[in-house]
């Protein structure tokens, strides 16, 4: 994509076909030449199929959230939410923790704490720094187009 150009990348439940074509399995995108263009394009995809969610995306791609975001009447959002991840990554992670600390302080006697701790801090910590990442980049986004 050149310099001006906009992407309109379409997922969630597609149709079989659009204007006759097989829709592929993958995500797929449509390139329009201004912003105006294809936050239009994207309007009136998803009235056209409501199963459908389009967002638009700048020359960049993918980097930081999408430019502008419309979905259908009927798409299906099974995206892991900000929320989500804030809650049950300090809540794993907590658990884990504190299940951690009764193991150690246990002396190593009660496996079965230590064990579940294993397996609850990591997780916890992906999804603690996995939104940290993103609240970090959408800050430095937000400094960068205030410049």
């Amino acid at each position: 994509m050149a310099e001006g150009e906009f992407a309109v990348l379409f997922t969630g439940d597609r149709p079989e076909a659009i204007e006759g074509e097989p829709v592929p399995d993958a995500p797929f995108c449509v390139v329009a030449a201004g912003m105006a263009g294809a936050e239009r394009f994207a309007r009136e995809a998803v009235v056209q199929y409501p199963t459908m969610i389009a967002r638009v995306y700048d020359r960049r791609g993918m980097v930081g959230a999408p430019l502008f975001e419309a979905a259908g009447a009927r798409a299906n959002r099974s995206e892991i939410s900000a929320r989500f991840r804030r809650w049950a990554g300090g809540g794993l992670f907590g658990v884990g923790a504190a299940l951690g600390l009764a193991e150690i302080i246990s002396g190593f006697t009660i496996n079965w704490a230590g064990m579940l701790a294993a397996r609850l801090l990591p997780v916890g910590v992906v999804l603690l720094l996995t939104e940290a990442a993103i609240v970090v980049g959408a800050r430095r986004e937000q400094k960068r187009k205030s410049r």
